[in-house]
C-alpha cells in the first residue's frame, strides 16, 4: 500500500465515533425497502455498532451494510438530508474497512456533508457541519489527503452556532481551535464543553463526553 492510502487510512481509524450522534436504541432489520428514516437510523446502527467492534471482518460486513441502506434512502429521496448524511457516515465506515479506497470515499464523504448541510443544517444536531468539521481537521492535508484546518475550524463554528447546548459540537470545535494553534479558544471551548456535559444527566454519552472534554483540557 502506498503513503497516500496508508495515511488517509490512519485518519479514517481517527474519525471512529466521528459523528458524535447520542446513542439510541438499535432498530429492528429494516423490511423489503423501509422509510428515509428507517433507513437512515439502520445506518447509525451499523456505524455504531462499528465503532465497537473489534473484528476487521464484521467492520466490513457491517460497512456493506450502512451503505446498502443508505444507497437505497438516496434512492427513494435523492435530496433528503438523513439520506445524503448516513450515506457521507456509511462511506466513512467503508473507508476505514477497505483503506485502498479511502481517499476517494473521504472526498466523496465530504461532497455530501455539504449537501447536506444545505438540505437541513439542524439533522442530527448539525450533524453534516460537525462531521465535516471533524474529517476535515483530522484527515491528512494536500497531496496526501483533503484536509483543511482553517476550513474545519468554520465548519465547527457553524455547528456550534446552530445548536450551541450540544456538547460533540463544541468538542469538535475545540478540537479545531487546538489544531489551529488556538490554545486559549480551545481551553474555553473545552471548558465549555465540560460544562455542559456537567450539567446532562447520567448516562453512557454523558460520560464520554465529559471524558474527552477533560482529557482536551489536560492536553493544554
Amino acid at each position: 500500500m502506498s503513503a497516500r492510502p496508508l495515511a488517509v487510512a490512519a485518519a479514517l481509524w481517527a474519525l471512529g465515533g466521528c459523528a458524535g450522534r447520542a446513542t439510541h436504541p438499535i432498530p429492528p432489520p429494516v423490511p423489503g425497502g423501509g422509510t428515509v428514516e428507517q433507513l437512515a437510523a439502520a445506518v447509525a446502527a451499523d456505524a455504531e455498532r462499528s465503532d465497537h467492534e473489534p473484528d476487521p471482518k464484521l467492520r466490513a460486513q457491517l460497512a456493506e451494510d450502512a451503505l446498502g441502506h443508505a444507497d437505497a434512502c438516496v434512492a427513494q429521496a435523492p435530496g433528503a438530508a438523513p439520506c445524503l448524511y448516513e450515506r457521507a457516515i456509511a462511506l466513512g465506515l467503508d473507508a476505514r474497512a477497505h483503506p485502498a479506497r479511502a481517499l476517494d470515499q473521504l472526498k466523496s464523504m465530504l461532497d455530501l456533508l455539504v449537501k447536506a448541510d444545505a438540505a437541513d443544517p439542524g439533522y442530527d444536531q448539525a450533524g453534516p457541519a460537525r462531521v465535516r468539521a471533524l474529517v476535515l481537521i483530522r484527515a491528512p492535508g494536500w497531496p496526501l489527503g483533503p484536509g483543511d484546518v482553517d476550513a474545519g475550524l468554520e465548519s465547527a463554528r457553524r455547528a456550534v452556532a446552530a445548536r450551541p447546548q450540544f456538547v460533540p459540537n463544541v468538542l469538535a470545535l475545540a478540537e479545531a481551535e487546538a489544531k489551529a494553534g488556538d490554545a486559549a479558544g480551545a481551553r474555553n471551548s473545552y471548558t465549555m464543553a465540560r460544562d455542559l456535559a456537567q450539567a446532562l444527566p447520567q448516562g453512557q454519552d454523558r460520560d464520554d463526553w465529559l471524558q474527552q472534554a477533560n482529557a482536551g483540557l489536560q492536553q493544554k
